[in-house]
């Protein structure tokens, strides 16, 4: 925040010194203001994409080595082969 504040104040100050007319000085403040935000939203634009891309590779690597480190239970099951009585129990308690 001091920095911003001393900034601003330096561009005042400076805008103040100026041989140029008040309308130049603001046409030119104008000018600046505008390539700024449009550097900004530029920067901004490429930091989201950059976020998005290093998530993405975070989030795949993730899920390869979960899917590295647990077997896969369909595969796993495949050449099982159940009889019909095996999977009930018998209710032995009269």
């Amino acid at each position: 925040m001091l920095a911003i504040t001393a900034f601003s104040g330096g561009v005042v100050t400076g805008l103040m010194l100026t041989p140029k007319s008040g309308k130049e000085n603001r046409r030119w403040v104008s000018h600046q203001s505008k390539e700024t935000k449009d550097w900004l939203e530029d920067k901004s634009h490429k930091l989201v994409e950059e976020s998005e891309k290093r998530i993405d590779r975070v989030s795949k690597g993730i899920k390869k080595t979960v899917g590295d480190s647990l077997p896969d239970l369909y595969q796993a099951t495949e050449d099982l082969n159940f009889l019909e009585d095996e999977g009930k129990e018998e209710d032995t308690d009269v």
